[in-house]
């Protein structure tokens, strides 16, 4: 491990006979050891621990408290925080896992050896597969956006889908044989060897700007392999004459991600219970993970969750989001206000209560504690169940008018003797 701070380079592993594919996320640190058949290694650096997962594990991956791995060719995921071990796929084979917040993809058999992108959200514990050409490989995830190889079309080429929009773009066109992507924020780089079978002494390391749409060169030299992306660093392997391999880095002008900035909204913020909110998440800074407190004990990881308070009272609502810059926290007190129900009280008005017939009149309902149905009589032998109704008296006479109110809790009967006088046309 080399730390860009301290300029200190420190041996992580020190024993096995081979390591390889080094996976790194904040302080964890994973990595194949073949030892022992294969396992995975995870390492964290500021306890200076390792814990080993033991099986015929390799191609590890990690995101958070999630490390990714196959294990005889099925993915499976290890929770750093609870040491459980899940399968994630059914039957292989699937290759090359990767892994960004929810979402896992990874390079499967499909069937008679073609190859496809398949994506798992843990959320939602569906499968998804991405691609169809059966000549897919080598895939990598950040965001919304997963990029692979495919040979379609003759020669190898770097695709991106987007998760949100379901729309897969192609990235490059060249007849050189492009592989091996990695993915930061809006940078795709890859692995390019420059159109020529010689051996690897033309492979250069190229960078692709989505938001620019703009491709560049990154490594000066051939013998360019393996690029990894993040932030504004770009590094990869450099194989010179003897074929001795050193890592080389690469800055670009790419903006840091911001952290997170934490803030939400609710549908509604008082009622009566049951009642139902729908909030919604405002946090700037593009957050990747969000998790709500809801104040009565309850929580959720979904980005914009509607929840559905049953008891009275006054909650404080509190949401934190987090992305690969940093977390923020956003609480509000006594947010939600739930109140009890209690039975209704009826009452109402009229407009106008009196004239000639035939008078139109405007009856509208003043009751109080939230009636859900209501029953008028306006004295003629006519009735309505509208909440606010308009009814027309045709003759002489005084009308006593009443009108039942109900909801959850109870009814209740209001009535007025000769509410309504209507005089001789």
């Amino acid at each position: 491990m080399y730390d860009f701070s301290t300029k200190k380079e420190s041996q992580i592993s020190t024993s096995g006979m081979i390591h390889g594919s080094p996976a790194i996320y904040g302080n964890k640190i994973v990595w194949g050891d073949s030892t022992n058949y294969s396992s995975i290694h995870i390492y964290d650096i500021s306890t200076q621990k390792d814990t080993e997962i033991p099986g015929n594990t390799e191609k590890p991956a990690i995101y958070g408290d999630k490390v990714v791995y196959d294990d005889y060719y099925n993915i499976y995921i290890y929770n750093l925080s609870t040491s459980q071990k899940t399968q994630v796929t059914p039957s292989g084979p699937v290759y090359y896992p990767a892994i960004y917040g929810n979402i896992i993809v990874w390079q499967g058999d499909s069937g008679a050896g073609n190859w496809n992108i398949y994506m798992y959200d843990l959320s939602t514990k569906k499968e998804t597969q991405i691609t169809t050409s059966g000549s897919a490989e080598g895939s990598t995830i950040y965001g919304n956006r997963i990029v692979y190889a495919d040979t379609r079309n003759g020669n190898t080429d770097i695709y991106m889908y987007n998760v949100s929009t379901k729309k897969e773009t192609q990235i490059t066109s060249s007849p050189d044989v492009q592989a091996f992507p990695a993915i930061y924020g809006d940078r795709i780089v890859w692995e390019d060897d420059g159109g020529k079978d010689d051996g690897g002494t033309n492979h250069g390391i190229y960078m692709y700007d989505i938001s620019t749409n703009q491709k560049m060169k990154i490594s000066a030299k051939g013998s360019a392999y393996s690029p990894a992306i993040y932030g504004n660093s770009i590094v990869w392997q450099y194989n010179n004459e003897k074929w001795k391999s050193d890592i080389y880095m690469a800055t670009v002008g790419v903006p840091q991600p911001k952290s997170p900035v934490a803030a939400f909204s609710a549908s509604q913020t008082s009622g009566y219970a049951p009642l139902k909110v729908k909030f919604t998440d405002k946090s700037a800074n593009s957050p990747t993970s969000w998790k709500w407190s809801f104040g009565d004990g309850k929580t959720s990881t979904v980005k914009s969750p509607a929840y559905t308070y049953t008891k009275a009272g006054k909650y404080t609502v509190s949401l934190t989001v987090k992305n690969v810059a940093g977390t923020s926290t956003k609480t509000v007190k006594n947010y939600i206000v739930v109140n009890t129900l209690k039975s209704p009280v009826a009452a109402f008005s009229a407009s106008p209560r009196s004239g000639k017939a035939p008078l139109k009149v405007q009856f509208t309902d003043k009751s109080s504690n939230n009636p859900t149905s209501w029953k008028w009589s306006f004295g003629d032998k006519t009735y309505s169940t509208a909440k606010n109704p308009v009814h027309t008296y045709s003759k002489a006479g005084k009308y006593t008018v009443s009108l039942t109110v109900k909801n959850a809790k109870g009814s209740n009967t209001k009535t007025i003797s000769g509410y309504i006088v209507i005089a001789k046309k």
